[in-house]
C-alpha cells in the first residue's frame, strides 16, 4: 500500500462540496448495492440505494454545512483506497470536532466511495463509564513515570532499539464488542506480543491496555520481530470482524544511563514514529533505515517526510514492505 494524493484530493473536494451544500458528493457515491453510509445518529445506517436517497434529502435539509477538513490521511492499494479525516464544524456559534473514514473503490478509472462513517468523538468516561489508555502519549508517560530497567536490552555499542505497538481503532471496537469480548481479544493480543518478542530476544518493557513498548539490543531483531508480530496478528484474527490491526513504530537511539535523557529522547521518538503508522504497518525511523538499508533481508517503501509532535523539523520515516 502507498500514500494516495489522488484520494486525498477526492476527499478534500468532497468535503468542500459538502460545506457549500452542493449535491456533487452524490455523484462520488458508488451505485453498488453494498455501498454503506454510517452517521452519528443510531438510525443513520444506510445501505445501497438508501444511501443516495437519504443523503440527498439531508443535503437539502441542511444546506451549506460549515465543515472543513483539518487533516486527511489517504492510502491506496490496487483498486481499493481509504482515507481518515479529522474535521472541524462551525455550527450555531460552536466549533465541533468530528472525524470521518472513507473506503473507496476504483470504478471505470474513477474513485467511488463505497463506505463512509462520520462520528463525533466522545470520551470513554461518558460512553463506558471508565477511563482507558487511548494514546501512545499515555503509554509513553507510564514508561517515563515507572522508568523500567532496560540495561538487558542495550547493545554492545551502547544503543537500544525501541518498538511501540498498539491496536488501531480500539475504542470503537470496544464499544461495539463490549467489555468481555474486548478483554479476551486484548489478552490474546498481549500474549501473542509477549511470545513473539521473547522468541526474538526482546523484552516487553511495558503494556498498557492494547499498547506495548518493547526493547531490543539489535535493530535487526526488532524489525524481524515487528514483522513477525504483524504476521501472527493477521493469522490469529483472520476471521475477526471488525478487523484487529496493529500499528508498529521503531527507533534506535543511545542507551544513555541518565534515565530522564533516555526516556525523553529515544522512547519519545519511537512513540512519535508509531503514531504515524497505520494498521498493519511497521514504520521505522531514518536511524533504523540507515542501519538496515543494505540488508537484503528487508525491503522498505520510499520514505515519507512527516512532522513529529514535540520534535522540531521534518523527519523521514520508512514503511517495511509487506510480504
Amino acid at each position: 500500500m502507498e500514500p494516495s494524493e489522488e484520494i486525498r484530493r477526492v476527499i478534500e473536494r468532497w468535503t468542500i462540496a459538502t460545506a457549500r451544500g452542493d449535491d456533487d458528493p452524490l455523484g462520488r457515491l458508488s451505485t453498488h448495492p453494498g455501498t454503506l453510509m454510517i452517521g452519528t445518529d443510531p438510525a443513520e445506517w444506510w445501505l445501497g440505494r438508501a444511501a443516495h436517497v437519504i443523503w440527498a434529502r439531508q443535503i437539502r435539509e441542511i444546506g451549506p454545512f460549515p465543515v472543513r477538513a483539518t487533516e486527511i490521511d489517504a492510502w491506496e492499494e490496487g483498486t481499493v483506497g481509504w482515507a481518515a479525516v479529522k474535521e472541524s464544524i462551525d455550527w450555531e456559534g460552536r466549533t465541533l470536532e468530528s472525524r470521518a473514514t472513507y473506503v473507496l473503490h476504483l470504478e471505470r478509472d474513477e474513485w467511488k466511495i463505497v463506505q463512509v462513517h462520520w462520528s463525533f468523538p466522545t470520551a470513554n468516561t461518558e460512553t463506558l463509564g471508565r477511563a482507558l489508555t487511548v494514546t501512545l502519549d499515555e503509554l509513553e508517560e507510564t514508561v517515563r513515570r515507572e522508568q523500567p530497567d532496560l540495561s538487558a536490552s542495550h547493545g554492545v555499542d551502547g544503543t537500544v532499539t525501541i518498538v511501540f505497538t498498539d491496536i488501531v481503532d480500539s475504542t470503537p471496537t470496544l464499544a461495539r464488542l463490549g467489555d468481555a469480548a474486548w478483554l479476551a481479544i486484548v489478552q490474546h493480543h498481549n500474549q501473542l506480543i509477549s511470545d513473539v518478542t521473547a522468541a526474538h530476544d526482546g523484552a516487553v518493557v511495558e503494556t498498557q491496555g492494547d499498547g506495548s513498548m518493547l526493547a531490543f539490543a539489535s535493530a535487526r531483531r526488532a524489525v524481524v520481530c515487528a514483522r513477525a508480530i504483524q504476521q501472527e496478528i493477521a493469522r490469529a484474527f483472520a476471521d475477526h470482524s471488525p478487523p484487529i490491526r496493529v500499528r508498529i513504530g521503531i527507533h534506535t537511539g543511545d542507551a544513555i544511563k541518565d534515565a530522564e535523557h533516555f526516556y525523553g529522547t529515544t522512547v519519545h521518538y519511537a512513540a512519535r514514529v508509531a503514531s504515524h503508522a497505520v494498521g498493519g504497518e511497521v514504520l521505522v525511523s531514518s536511524a533504523v533505515h540507515l542501519l538496515l538499508q543494505s540488508t537484503a533481508e528487508f525491503t522498505f517503501l520510499p520514505g515519507r517526510d512527516v512532522e513529529l509532535k514535540g520534535i522540531p523539523g521534518q523527519h523521514r520515516l520508512y514503511a517495511l514492505a509487506s510480504g
